[in-house]
């Protein structure tokens, strides 16, 4: 036999922990190589993976709670402040709404259209303002928006205190890291469809070809994704359709970093103006991304205005001033729900047919984007709404955002669909009633899962790769000597 079974006491093996009187079976290689320790070692490590899997939100012990809180901190943004703290929840709840529309969608494609009166799929849900529950597409302009503030608040605070070195340095820093920030959970992610695919675990997209030739689409796709030389707002990706956004990300982000570095020594005034004229000329090309980004930067510039101004903080804290603030978020909430499909014959949009852009398939996005700024331009002003995305759930929301938006996709094809088709075979299809229960029932029980997923990504896969472009870095910098 290749084995030889031998019983030895356990005070014997001086790297565990002493227990006298006790005695273990223990089996030895003939040629005396132990593999006493591998059952130790399997179970420990299966131990491991258990407790790692086990969602962040239940978890009770403390030293998890400082892990989580100590990442808030320390990614999202280099820059992020306290006052900023909300925008992680603005995008949690962002995030959370694009998994809402995108699992939607597939059941439902009339939340696409508007409310028109009169047509077969017509639906309460259609009207405004209740659409902004689903609103996928505006919820993506808002992450421009607020990617644009976040990523240039602390530059503009250096700006108006005349911190120019300290801004060059953190500057070129973020502009380092930018780009592996966002690929490197992307790439992953797209890794995971293909390993799932392969395994049969996935029907492929869009596609027919065998496992072998599939490798070679894997390559083109991550290609695709990690593309920020094409304007084209959709991509083609088999892997991760909603990956198109990150490009959008990478370049909007770069955009806003050469507006820091060029205009950082100018006056406010200067600065405010050629943003603005910025955002009006990208608009008007069409480059509605980076128009969102530069609108990030100019809500920074005059939210840092009006926090160094006692007129201004004075004037902003007035009753009046809240109100209007108010009424232009619920207009901007209004401007988000405009339909893609459509939205000229829609209830409450009909009016925009006359009004810029005359381009059909351009005014949708154009007047998202407008309500995107109309939402998140009065919120460093309205202390009641940052309570709000500071809750703990919108906080937890926005630490698993990144991670939530990469991996929905797999989750729903994996486990959503899945547990639909399950749900509709007990209870039925057939009838419109029957339809909507099994579609509540099936979401009642996914949605979990699909956060679970993702805050195991965010740990394993979000968190890491911070850690890995901060290593880069340091690793890439000149030793700088002094002269």
């Amino acid at each position: 036999m290749w084995f030889t079974r031998v019983v030895q006491d356990e005070d014997a093996e001086t790297l565990l922990e002493k227990s006298p009187g006790t005695s273990k079976t223990e089996y030895l290689f003939v040629a005396g190589i132990s593999w006493r320790f591998l059952p130790r070692l399997l179970l420990d490590g299966i131990f491991h993976c258990l407790v790692f899997i086990v969602p962040t939100f239940l978890r009770r012990t403390p030293s998890s709670l400082q892990r989580s809180e100590k990442w808030s901190q320390q990614v999202s943004t280099t820059q992020k402040k306290h006052r900023t703290e909300y925008l992680d929840g603005v995008r949690g709840l962002g995030s959370f709404i694009v998994f809402i529309f995108h699992w939607v969608v597939p059941r439902w494609p009339g939340i696409e259209s508007g409310y028109v009166s009169g047509a077969e799929d017509a639906s309460l849900w259609q009207l405004p303002f209740i659409n902004f529950a689903y609103a996928g597409s505006a919820m993506v302009s808002i992450f421009f928006v607020v990617s644009g503030y976040v990523l240039t608040h602390r530059f503009v605070l250096k700006m108006h205190r005349q911190q120019y070195d300290s801004l060059f340095s953190d500057l070129s820093s973020l502009a380092f890291r930018r780009g592996l920030r966002l690929f490197l959970p992307s790439l992953v992610s797209c890794m995971l469809v293909y390993l799932c695919i392969s395994l049969h675990l996935v029907p492929a997209q869009n596609t027919g070809e065998t496992v072998s030739y599939r490798l070679e689409t894997l390559i083109t796709d991550l290609d695709h994704v990690s593309n920020p030389w094409s304007w084209d707002i959709y991509l083609g990706a088999l892997y991760n359709y909603q990956l198109w956004t990150i490009t959008f990300e990478y370049r909007g982000s770069m955009a806003v970093f050469i507006m820091v570095l060029g205009l950082a020594r100018c006056r406010t005034s200067v600065r405010m103006l050629v943003e603005a004229l910025t955002i009006a000329h990208a608009f008007g090309h069409q480059r509605w991304g980076i128009a969102l980004f530069v609108a990030g930067l100019l809500i920074s510039e005059i939210d840092v205005r009006v926090s160094s101004s006692a007129y201004l903080k004075e004037l902003m804290q007035k009753k009046r001033a809240k109100s209007a603030l108010v009424v232009v978020v619920l207009l901007g909430i209004f401007f988000c729900g405009v339909p893609r499909l459509n939205a000229d014959q829609s209830f409450g949009y009909s009016f925009l047919q006359y009004s810029w852009p005359f381009d059909a398939g351009y005014r949708p996005r154009f007047w998202v984007a407008i309500g995107a700024i109309l939402v998140i331009g009065p919120m460093p002003f309205l202390p009641f709404l940052q309570s709000f995305f500071c809750t703990r759930l919108m906080r937890y929301l926005g630490d698993v955002s990144f991670a939530l938006y990469l991996t929905h996709v797999l989750s729903k094809t994996v486990v959503g669909e899945w547990l639909l088709y399950v749900t509709w075979n007990m209870l039925g299809n057939e009838e419109r009633w029957n339809y909507a229960l099994g579609l509540v029932v099936s979401t009642t029980l996914y949605t979990p899962i699909a956060i679970w997923f993702a805050d195991v990504f965010w740990r394993a896969v979000d968190i890491p790769s911070t850690t890995v472009t901060k290593w880069l870095e340091s690793r890439c910098l000149a030793m700088v000597t002094s002269t």
